[in-house]
């Protein structure tokens, strides 16, 4: 407990009580407020109940691994094990993007890994050499939640990106061929549509960095004020965090779609429908 009249610019943090367990009882009474979705849901025939019951089932259990598993790569904390699970995250991460994209995994897939891993490789590098000042960068304390955060929202950033590229190139062709009539190359024909895309995908990590701290406090810095860190330096992680986000999504946005389209264009610039996965 804080004392009556302490002096607050000399108080360093003091724990005032240990993060509340969440027991299984908890955690069944937590998943109860999905019942009344489900029932509005069927009621307004809007058809999710059972997309949304596999989407729940899928979640228990992947993050029920991730807690088995994340707790035997800590305590290891071998470097080559650590990468692999990045790789592995990466891996994941590039499979999402394309099939939610509405492309063909085989067509573009090391493109978009590749346009993945580099900015994030660089991102987490110096993220934790110039910023945390790790003894040791590959750190799985670190290095494992930081990927996944980087994952996580450069994923949603990337998806909006590609689909809103290819999609407003393939429903503008007319305007795209007419622009290479015209004598432009490719890339100066495409441009157009990457800066509308980019703008796009990138509005929502703009309105969260304005808006942050006012409409919301953020998963990270609320999840890091559970655990007990102080408000203060639960801050800052965020701040560094929200720039290296937008960093890294910023990049790989424009990774994405530079070194994708060299595979889904052909040498007249016109774009591949194989590319495209086909509409059922």
């Amino acid at each position: 407990m804080i004392p009556f009249g302490q002096n607050w610019g000399q108080l360093k943090y003091i724990h005032l009580m240990e993060t509340a367990n969440i027991g299984i009882v908890s955690l069944i009474m937590g998943m109860l407020l999905l019942a009344p979705v489900f029932f509005v849901a069927w009621r307004l025939k809007i058809g999710i109940g059972r997309e949304l019951a596999v989407s729940a089932l899928r979640m228990i259990l992947q993050l029920g691994l991730v807690a088995i598993y994340l707790k035997y790569i800590f305590l290891l904390n071998k470097t080559w094990l650590n990468l692999l699970y990045v790789l592995l995250m990466a891996l994941a991460a590039s499979y999402s993007l394309l099939r939610s994209s509405s492309l063909k995994v085989n067509k573009i897939f090391i493109a978009s890994m590749i346009a993945i891993l580099i900015p994030l490789a660089v991102t987490i590098l110096y993220f934790n050499i110039a910023i945390l000042r790790l003894e040791n960068l590959f750190n799985a304390m670190y290095l494992i939640p930081l990927v996944g955060l980087m994952l996580g929202n450069t994923l949603k950033s990337n998806i909006v990106t590609m689909k809103s590229f290819y999609n407003s190139v393939g429903s503008n062709e007319k305007q795209y061929h007419y622009r290479l009539a015209m004598g432009a190359t490719k890339n100066e024909a495409l441009l157009p549509y990457l800066r509308n895309s980019l703008k796009i995908s990138l509005a929502p990590n703009l309105a969260t960095m304005a808006t942050v701290g006012i409409v919301s406090l953020p998963g990270m810095m609320t999840g890091q004020i559970l655990g007990g860190s102080p408000p203060g330096l639960a801050v800052k992680y965020q701040v560094m965090v929200m720039v290296a986000i937008f960093f890294n999504s910023f990049f790989s946005n424009i990774l994405q779609i530079y070194l994708t389209h060299r595979f889904s264009f052909n040498k007249f610039g016109i774009l591949r429908k194989e590319v495209f996965k086909k509409k059922e």
